[in-house]
C-alpha cells in the first residue's frame, strides 16, 4: 500500500470539506437510528468523490536517476549507480517534463536535484493554478573534492494518470488514516516538493554557473 504524508493544512482542508458536506444534510436523532451502515458508507464515498472532483488530475510519477550514490546497507554506499523511485510519488497535473539541477557544497558534497513539472505534490501542498517545477528528490553524486571526476547524472521519468477510482482511493486513505503513534520520519532541512523558484532563492550560492 502506497503511503504519502499530507501537509497538515491540506489534511485539514480535505477533512473540513467532508465536515461541511455533512453539515449540509442534518439528520435528526430519530432518523439517524434508521440509517444502516451501507448508506453511511455510500455517503462517505460520495463525499470523497466530491472532493476528488475539485482537484486536478492525479499522476503517478516514477523515475530512474543514474550517476548518483546508492546506499545498499548501513555504512555502505556505492558510487555511480542508478536509483529508482521507491515508492513512486503522486503529483497533481504532471506534464512529464523534468530537469536535474546540481548543487556544489563543500559540506554537502555534489548533489543532483530532480524537479518534475506539475501543479504540486499530492499530500504535500495545494495544487497551483498552472504547472511549475517542483523538487521531487535530492541525490548525492559524490564528494566535493572529487567534483572534477564525478559523473553527470541522467534521469528517465515516467508518468501514469490515475483513474478516478484510484484518485478517490488515495484521497480517502489520507483523510481517514489516523496519525502514526510513533513520529519517526526522515527529517530534512531541504524538504521535497519546493517550487523551483523558492528552492533557487535558498540555494543560489551553491548552484554552479551553467
Amino acid at each position: 500500500m502506497m503511503l504519502f504524508n499530507f501537509d497538515k493544512s491540506l489534511v485539514f482542508a480535505l477533512a473540513l470539506a467532508l465536515a461541511i458536506t455533512s453539515c449540509q444534510s442534518p439528520v435528526g436523532a430519530d432518523q439517524s437510528k434508521e440509517i444502516s451502515s451501507k448508506p453511511a458508507a455510500d455517503s462517505y464515498t460520495q463525499k470523497v468523490r466530491n472532493i476528488a472532483q475539485k482537484y486536478p488530475v492525479l499522476y503517478r510519477v516514477e523515475w530512474t536517476v543514474c550517476g548518483v550514490q546508492k546506499r545498499v546497507s548501513i555504512g555502505r554506499t556505492l558510487l555511480n549507480q542508478c536509483v529508482e523511485a521507491t515508492p513512486a510519488m503522486l503529483f497533481w497535473g504532471a506534464t512529464g517534463k523534468y530537469k536535474l539541477i546540481p548543487t556544489h557544497q563543500y559540506t554537502g558534497g555534489i548533489q543532483s536535484h530532480l524537479f518534475v513539472e506539475s501543479r504540486g505534490c499530492f499530500a504535500v501542498n495545494e495544487p497551483t493554478s498552472a504547472p511549475q517545477f517542483f523538487k521531487a528528490k535530492t541525490f548525492i553524486v559524490g564528494r566535493y573534492r572529487n567534483k572534477e571526476n564525478l559523473p553527470i547524472p541522467t534521469a528517465q521519468v515516467k508518468i501514469t494518470q490515475l483513474t478516478d477510482s484510484e484518485k478517490e482511493a488515495a484521497i480517502s486513505e489520507q483523510i481517514s488514516s489516523p496519525p502514526p503513534e510513533n513520529f519517526f520520519i526522515d527529517i530534512s532541512l531541504d524538504p521535497d516538493c519546493q517550487a523551483e523558484s523558492q528552492w533557487r532563492q535558498k540555494y543560489s550560492n551553491a548552484i554552479p554557473d551553467s
